[in-house]
């Protein structure tokens, strides 16, 4: 077999096989990194102090897909700044890679109206693989008394 050309370098036929087989190597190297789950050890009370404010919730899912990947744990509640409501929604990555969501909390008064706020805008989140996060709000009104949460994949 003749030898051939690799980068202007003439290479018989083992060194060239040997190239390919590097090359390989760290073609699945890199691939196999960029796949890897990013877990996270934690240490907590076994026995919280935290009494938080739980809101039973409905839900509504229109995208099945979305569903698949977060999940809503929980929300609570708390009075801030002696009249103003803030909601925690604790959300739980179902995958092994990070994911990154858009989510919007409308508020409404007593009378069930929105409450029109220049805050009203989506935002982003991301959550690691397997991993739990917060996302919170504070409404800019006292009046809000009720919320929805919307939250959609990016």
């Amino acid at each position: 077999m003749k030898p051939r050309p690799l980068n202007g370098v003439f290479l018989g036929p083992l060194q060239s096989m040997k190239s390919i087989t590097l090359v390989a190597a760290l073609a699945a190297l890199a691939f196999t990194a960029g796949c890897q789950t990013e877990n996270v050890n934690t240490v907590e009370r076994a026995a919280p102090n935290a009494q938080p404010n739980y809101v039973a919730d409905k839900r509504v899912v229109t995208d099945a897909s979305l569903a698949g990947k977060i999940q809503v744990l929980n929300v609570s509640q708390a009075i801030v700044s002696g009249d103003h409501l803030k909601i925690q929604v604790r959300v739980e990555n179902k995958r092994n890679h990070g994911i990154t969501f858009r989510y919007r909390i409308e508020w409404y008064d007593a009378q069930g109206m929105i409450i029109s706020s220049p805050t009203d805008l989506w935002k982003t989140h991301q959550v690691q693989g397997r991993e739990s996060g917060v996302v919170e709000a504070v409404a800019t009104s006292p009046k809000a008394v009720d919320f929805v949460i919307k939250i959609q994949e990016t």
